[in-house]
């Protein structure tokens, strides 16, 4: 076999694997299992995954019937936390904030998201305007639209 198509097909095979790959508890470092565990302590069963990219362990689980991600770094230093909540449990100037600005759009999904220490709160919207379907804001706790995305 030719040496040149072997390495071609190796590294072809390295630039495609992708980024996020489960992993087994087992491989796991002890800090960051110990670290979900003092934390979420009445988690579900964790799926364990490794992210290439950013170099950090996600754990995700059910807790109390909602969706989690937690990304941690290898010394079990929290990185973000993302959790889905009730919209009942959004900030009172966050729902205020998407009727004055987003009037027509029915509220579907909330999670809150803290990434090194900030707090905000992501809330995907659905309009029944042709124009734009399906919206994701990003808002602070205080209400200010950080962010938005919209899909067509």
């Amino acid at each position: 076999m030719n040496i040149s198509r072997i390495l071609t097909a190796t590294l072809a095979a390295a630039f495609t694997l992708p980024a996020l790959a489960d992993i087994p508890a087992s491989r796991v470092p002890a800090p960051v299992k110990e670290q979900v565990q003092k934390q979420y302590p009445n988690a579900g069963a964790i799926e364990w995954d490794f992210d290439n990219d950013e170099d950090v362990y996600e754990a995700e689980f059910h807790l109390n019937g909602l969706e989690y991600e937690v990304k941690l770094y290898p010394d079990g230093t929290v990185s973000l936390v993302k959790a889905d909540i009730s919209l009942q449990h959004l900030p009172a100037p966050v729902t205020a904030a998407i009727a004055r600005d987003f009037p027509g759009y029915a509220l579907r999904r909330a999670r809150q998201i803290t990434a090194r220490g900030v707090l905000k709160y992501r809330v995907d919207c659905r309009s029944e305007s042709p124009a734009v379907r399906k919206v994701e804001l990003y808002y602070s706790p205080d209400g200010k639209l950080l962010s938005q995305k919209t899909d067509d």
